[in-house]
């Protein structure tokens, strides 16, 4: 039977706490709300920042479970669970798993939460798999080089084949380029 390891960010013990005053907590606040307007976090996720807020107690400690959470914010287990990965992503959110000793193995009682009053997310290495939003600066005024060139070409080659038709329609003595090519097509 293979030797199972505890994850590098368990820990024994009651796990980090961080008190968040009045005015932390409104700029938490502030900061899920500001994220749903933007779209980065869908409401229902955004009810389960509102209920680690909640639970969140006076001397820092947050530690609820997964259930007790999608009570609070009326959500599924599955939804909680996207919540915290999505604000984790965000830079709201950080947790540690607790774990206790029970006999000779080790069991998971709970994650100890962290909220975090940054507004930009945690740095990434490249190993990791994300979607990343790049912005795009667009200018009304005046298209890309690239694209004038790409348009000028598409002129001049529409300017080419208008010309080769305009001989055709000359060389076949007025009429129409299919009713010349089915005259030729019936002599033959």
């Amino acid at each position: 039977m293979p030797v199972r390891r505890y994850r590098p960010d368990s820990l024994f013990g009651p796990g980090p706490r961080r008190r968040l005053d009045r005015e932390q907590r409104a700029r938490f606040k502030f900061l899920l709300n500001a994220h749903a307007r933007a779209g980065r976090l869908p409401a229902k996720q955004k009810w389960v920042g509102d209920a680690l807020l909640k639970r969140l107690g006076d001397d820092g400690q947050c530690d609820p479970s997964h259930d007790t959470l999608a009570a609070d914010a009326a959500v599924s287990v599955r939804t909680v669970k996207r919540a915290t990965v999505t604000m984790r992503g965000l830079g709201l959110l950080r947790w540690q798993h607790r774990i206790v000793r029970a006999g000779w193995r080790t069991e998971q009682t709970s994650n100890a939460y962290t909220l975090s009053l940054t507004e930009n997310p945690p740095p990434r290495c490249e190993c990791q798999s994300g979607r990343r939003t790049v912005r795009v600066l667009l200018s009304t005024t005046e298209p890309p080089a690239d694209r004038v060139e790409a348009l000028a070409a598409m002129a001049a080659r529409q300017a080419v084949i208008q010309e080769r038709l305009l001989k055709r329609y000359a060389a076949s003595g007025g009429i129409g380029l299919n009713q010349g090519r089915r005259a030729d097509d019936a002599n033959t």
